[in-house]
């Protein structure tokens, strides 16, 4: 005689959890993270500076926001689970780490474009080696989202994102509702008991 359907069933799963442990008749699965690239619906380019990120110990997009941060990017909180490597300017120049933040093999993280449009204002960025970056990096898009926002948005930053622009491809305007608004980018204390206070662009502080 054959054995009864159920007693093969026991018999595979007795085989299971002797094998992994113990049966899960409903296993759930972890869906993985997007890309930058993938949310915006273009390719994937592989970085060759992202590697370089990976062996100065910048594991992912939340150690590069946290490097932002310690950079001066103190709008934002550093994930405490980020690691506690913060490579020098020399190893990882600010016009790297804005490029960085914005790659599109990063998973997608908003957070990571604001502190790019907030760190493209440091000092010791060169504008045409951030646009000569950009272009390597394949990251002229969201580059140029960011630098149009600046240029309509931040008065006391019109020069260099005009001249920013002036060196990246002419991309036509689109909406973009996967990038972060400009409101995103700039401080608005709004009304106070002084006044309304002016909306600034937010710059990283020394």
């Amino acid at each position: 005689l054959l054995p009864a359907p159920c007693s093969l069933l026991t018999a595979h799963c007795s085989l299971l959890t002797a094998h992994s442990g113990p049966f899960d008749p409903f296993p759930t699965f972890t869906r993985p993270v997007p890309t930058l690239a993938h949310t915006l619906a273009t390719t994937t380019p592989v970085s060759p500076m992202l590697r370089k990120a990976r062996r100065c110990g910048l594991r992912n997009i939340h150690d590069l926001i946290a490097l932002a941060v310690a950079r001066g990017c103190s709008h934002y909180a550093a994930d405490p689970h980020a690691s506690p490597v913060s490579p020098s300017t020399d190893a990882i120049g600010d016009d790297e780490l804005t490029i960085l933040l914005i790659i599109g093999e990063n998973a997608y993280e908003p957070t990571a474009i604001r502190c790019a449009a907030q760190l493209a204002r440091s000092p010791r960025i060169d504008g045409t080696r951030l646009a000569r970056l950009a272009l390597m990096e394949k990251s002229t898009r969201v580059l140029t989202h960011i630098a149009r926002a600046g240029l309509e948005h931040d008065p006391d930053g019109i020069s260099f994102w005009r001249d920013l622009l002036s060196r990246l491809p002419s991309l036509p305007r689109r909406q973009e509702p996967h990038l972060p608004h400009w409101t995103r980018f700039v401080s608005m204390p709004g009304i106070q008991r002084s006044g309304t206070a002016t909306t600034r662009w937010l710059v990283p502080r020394p």
